[in-house]
């Protein structure tokens, strides 16, 4: 299976990890990174059912202490997006306008 990022994937990844080294230590970073990572590892594997369902087609894993949600969708039998990184702490509703 291949993982693809989205653009809005990609910033709100680097955001997220901005905002988290003004914040977090170093370790508990490693750790945020290493648990997206093994969530990436997985999809590969093609464990996309083992993740909670968001919509018809798209899926979420909780990271990072909990505090972010990792949406993503399976465009085939052979491809992965990742839609999303979101801080748990926001607006609820600015998921649906980040994932359109």
């Amino acid at each position: 299976m291949r993982i693809i990022f989205s653009k809005v994937a990609s910033q709100s990844y680097e955001n997220i990890l901005e905002f988290l080294s003004q914040t977090w230590t170093e370790k508990e970073i490693g750790v945020f990174i290493d648990e997206a990572e093994k969530v990436i590892i997985k999809l590969k594997e093609g464990k996309f059912r083992l993740y909670q369902k968001y919509s018809n087609d798209i899926r979420s894993a909780l990271i990072g202490k909990k505090h972010v949600r990792m949406f993503f969708r399976k465009e085939n039998d052979t491809l992965i997006k990742v839609l999303l990184f979101f801080d748990m702490r926001q607006d609820p509703q600015k998921i649906l306008e980040l994932l359109q």
